[in-house]
């Protein structure tokens, strides 16, 4: 039942993606984007998923009651009582709402894409309403799992329309002098939206990599440095090779971009599932197994996180040096966005490894 919790709940967030991305590019003005195909199907397809991948959580439940209640009595106990289920009612009706306009009223207009844009946005906050966070504290872990879930969307999203559905790279240069600030601004309420969540949800950051939950965030954040390197080369570099070179063709990068941003949605499903980290969190039995991997040392509710630097941290930060000189030469070689990929997840190997040598347990 977790694989199946950690697969919906990824898909769930490309399914929004998708959503927020469509909208958002349909806002844009026709000089303003690549040359798109916007599917009605696929639109259509992705609001049918949404109550079906947000519906897992309430399974899960469901499932723990039913050997006591029966599968009926609990369905109907979670969804009327608990904030999972109630939530996942408002999600049901949001997304009949947002497949019956796109049913009815779909057009490559941006009247279109500014209301799908609100429906997509509404059914979010249900979703926001659900989390982890959301149920700890019902203001400040609502708003800022909402935030977090809007703006990794609309980045997402938008990069993932523009890589994977455009037939050209037509008004490129156009399309990158709004897009880059936006996705900027996504990084921004990113991480401010990080910090809400994490102040209801982790006690303490670096204590936290001791148990799974911990290691998931730590992973994710990793992966943030890959992400902004392409990030950085999709926003300044491959705008100033675009105006020196019209033939030059950016899209692979992008598609790069929005792969380990993928990347991170999975990683988000996986920890997500896992109990936050959040007063008396540390026994034994909670302790990651990764974490337990490279500190053998019995671990209790006294134990703390330090760092001391030691041959091993100079060894690791080299070797993530080399490989983040791959990393460039792979682009200016215009190497494939499987090998640019793999130096993505080598570079966070390498970076994670060198973290643990240098954490001592006290």
């Amino acid at each position: 039942m977790a694989l199946l919790t950690i697969l919906s709940q990824t898909l769930l967030f490309l399914s929004f993606s998708f959503l927020v991305g469509s909208f958002i590019l349909l806002l844009a003005p026709n000089d303003y984007r690549p040359d798109v195909t916007f599917s009605k199907r696929l639109l259509m397809i992705s609001s049918i998923t949404l109550p079906i991948f947000a519906f897992v959580p309430v399974l899960d439940i469901t499932l723990f009651l039913a050997p006591r209640l029966g599968f009926v009595d609990s369905l109907i106990m979670v969804v009327t009582s608990y904030t999972v289920g109630t939530a996942w009612s408002f999600t049901l009706l949001g997304s009949f709402l947002l497949l019956s306009f796109i049913a009815i009223g779909f057009t490559e207009k941006a009247s279109f894409g500014a209301i799908g844009s609100l429906l997509t946005l509404g059914i979010i906050l249900t979703v926001a309403w659900s989390s982890h966070a959301g149920v700890m504290d019902p203001f400040l872990g609502i708003i800022g799992d909402f935030l977090h879930l809007v703006a990794v969307s609309i980045w997402v999203g938008v990069l993932l329309i523009a890589g994977w559905f455009a037939k050209n790279h037509n008004h490129w240069l156009n399309f990158l002098k709004w897009y880059s600030l936006m996705a900027f601004s996504c990084l921004m309420i990113t991480v401010v939206s990080g910090f809400l969540m994490m102040d209801v949800l982790v006690d303490d950051y670096v204590d936290s990599w001791m148990v799974s939950y911990g290691q998931g965030l730590l992973a994710k954040h990793l992966f943030i440095l890959p992400l902004l390197f392409y990030a950085l080369v999709n926003g300044l570099i491959v705008k100033y090779k675009l105006s020196k070179d019209t033939t030059f063709n950016p899209i692979p990068w992008v598609r790069l971009e929005g792969i380990i941003l993928f990347v991170i949605f999975a990683i988000t499903a996986f920890y997500s599932q896992q109990p936050p980290p959040h007063g008396n969190f540390l026994t034994s039995d909670a302790v990651s197994p990764l974490f337990q991997f490279f500190h053998g040392a019995t671990i209790d509710t006294e134990s703390t996180i330090g760092f001391v630097t030691n041959a091993n941290t100079i060894f690791w930060l080299v070797i993530s040096l080399l490989i983040f000189g791959l990393m460039v030469v792979s682009f200016m070689k215009k190497a494939s966005i499987v090998i640019s990929f793999l130096l993505s997840c080598l570079i966070v190997i390498c970076v994670y490894v060198m973290i643990m040598v240098t954490v001592v347990v006290s």
